[in-house]
């Protein structure tokens, strides 16, 4: 027979297990809540990064080529500079022949000889230097000029370099997983209320005196009692009172 005072414990036993059961469940569907939103921002967190990436190559593509036209427009200016003052040059050479002619020519007419002829076509000759002269300083400040001009390109092409590599230069790494939730041991709470509860009830029990009939058969032709009478004597030892009984199976 269950003694009424084990049954609310028993219940509470049973409550406190369905309730660490709950918790469990709910443990673990967070749990997995959190690597689920784990995995979805490490998928994003790659594709926005392979996006990069692949907007990196395609500036450094864009780069270069823009660096390479810089530099060939550069080129090209410089080799029309030098073409030009090869023609000019020729144009200056003509004229300098034509002049030294003109300068014989009327020299002959007017019977003049000797030094005077001879500064004249000296001085034609200096003309054509400082000229020259003139020209070749041109083309060396043009050089002088095409070289910081692809200088400073190089600067901007480096510079736009290192900024689109910034982007890109950092790889992402997976974050560190959630800690596994601490499940509480269902059967272990279940078993300690059913304790509490046992014991409850056995101190709800009322206390026993004289012979209790444990089984009773009077249907058999030879009417067997079995008794058990519990001569208790109570032994007090400190704060805890021990009991000796004396069990008697059959009377």
């Amino acid at each position: 027979m269950c003694s009424p005072a084990a049954i609310g414990p028993a219940f509470s036993a049973i409550g406190s297990a369905q309730a660490a059961a709950a918790s469990n469940k709910a443990a673990r569907r967070n749990y997995e809540h959190q690597l689920k939103v784990r995995e979805r921002k490490w998928m994003q967190t790659r594709t926005t990064y392979a996006t990069k990436k692949v907007q990196f190559e395609q500036e450094v593509d864009q780069s270069n080529i823009a660096a390479q036209r810089a530099y060939s427009r550069t080129q090209q200016q410089l080799n029309n500079a030098r073409s030009l003052a090869i023609l000019e040059n020729q144009e200056d050479f003509k004229k300098m022949l034509q002049n030294e002619g003109i300068i014989e020519a009327s020299a002959a007419e007017r019977g003049v000889r000797g030094k005077s002829v001879a500064r004249q076509l000296v001085m034609n000759n200096q003309n054509f230097g400082i000229s020259q002269a003139m020209r070749s300083r041109g083309l060396v400040q043009a050089g002088y000029k095409a070289k910081q001009v692809n200088e400073d390109t190089k600067t901007q092409l480096k510079s736009l370099l290192n900024r689109s590599f910034g982007q890109v230069a950092i790889q992402p790494v997976a974050d560190i997983a959630p800690p596994p939730p601490v499940m509480q041991n269902v059967g272990m709470t279940l078993m300690l209320g059913m304790g509490q509860a046992l014991g409850a009830g056995i101190e709800g029990m009322p206390a026993n005196s004289g012979s209790n009939s444990w089984m009773n058969n009077s249907s058999s032709p030879t009417s067997n009692t079995f008794s058990t009478s519990f001569n208790t004597k109570p032994l007090v030892s400190g704060n805890y009172m021990n009991y000796s009984p004396k069990i008697n199976l059959f009377e």
